[in-house]
């Protein structure tokens, strides 16, 4: 649910910044017809509403990561497993790697396992969460309060 909104909230981010901009090309377009005579004064037009799309970019950006800001300080703590009912100590201590970042390779490393251990592993967390991929499995233990 919270990514559908996210999709619906970018493209309503860059359906309005593309109107913003067609009205910007319009009026280019009327002024090099209309006002403009010289291709020096048309360079000069065409830079100024470079620049402005240039701040207006920085101020979205601006905007959006301060809006994101709040929810990284929440995930700033290191996780941690909570509830590993149902995953053996080796899963749970994979599935905290994993949601983590760590690449297979490294999980195994930082395990003294092999790496088709932890694919097993993976395997295995995967069928008792019911996901396909890393990034569900990680996602569907931080909604089932099963690492924090």
């Amino acid at each position: 649910m919270h990514a559908v909104i996210m999709k619906m909230a970018t493209l309503s981010i860059i359906l309005r910044y593309g109107g913003l901009l067609a009205v910007f090309l319009i009026a280019a377009e009327t002024a090099k017809r209309s006002y403009i005579s010289s291709p020096t004064n048309l360079d000069l037009y065409l830079g100024s509403v470079a620049l402005v799309f240039l701040i207006l970019g920085g101020l979205i950006a601006y905007k959006r990561r301060q809006a994101i800001a709040p929810d990284q300080e929440k995930t700033s703590k290191p996780l941690a497993v909570v509830d590993a009912t149902g995953f053996s100590r080796r899963e749970a201590e994979v599935l905290l790697f994993m949601c983590h970042g760590y690449p297979n390779s490294e999980i195994a490393q930082q395990l003294g396992v092999s790496e088709n251990t932890v694919k097993t592993h993976l395997k295995n967390i995967y069928s008792k969460l019911g996901v396909t991929n890393r990034t569900q499995a990680a996602a569907e233990a931080k909604m089932l309060n099963i690492v924090e």
